[in-house]
């Protein structure tokens, strides 16, 4: 199980693949923020992709917000927006007014340069109807997964 390139000896024995997966509940016409964060610190400023879906091998499924690392540089809409600090790694998304039709699977993608290594964090949102109140929102569980 490995591969030569280039006259140097790769082995995938070795490769550890992460998904950090997370649930989140909110109630329909609150502001929810899914969180996403990563070491800024020592990768830098880097760019990040928000998508609906399961997290493809490469780039995001369904983007719904893109930024280079410093600005937003791409959205769907309005109602999605990175309001942490990018620069200190905080690349959390906020959706404004969540409605019943926003519940789903949302995937964070980190681009950590070199091969396999970005960073990803899968979050499940399901929104309830109900009494509304402002940021009325709670995580339910968080795992991670890794696989070789």
């Amino acid at each position: 199980r490995s591969t030569e390139q280039t006259g140097n000896m790769m082995s995938w024995d070795s490769l550890l693949i992460c998904l950090l997966i997370e649930m989140t509940i909110a109630t329909v016409g609150t502001d929810v923020t899914l969180t996403c964060n990563y070491d800024a610190e020592y990768y830098g400023r880097l760019s990040v992709c928000w998508g609906r879906g399961p997290i493809p091998n490469r780039g995001c499924a369904n983007e719904v917000i893109r930024s280079d690392g410093t600005s937003v540089t791409s959205r769907l809409s309005e109602r999605y927006l990175l309001l942490g600090s990018m620069g200190e790694g905080d690349v959390s998304l906020t959706i404004r007014q969540v409605e019943e039709g926003d519940s789903g699977i949302y995937g964070c993608r980190v681009d950590i340069p070199g091969w396999f290594n970005d960073f990803k964090h899968q979050i499940t949102l399901t929104v309830n109807a109900g009494e509304t109140s402002k940021n009325n929102h709670r995580k339910k569980e968080k795992q991670q997964l890794c696989s070789f």
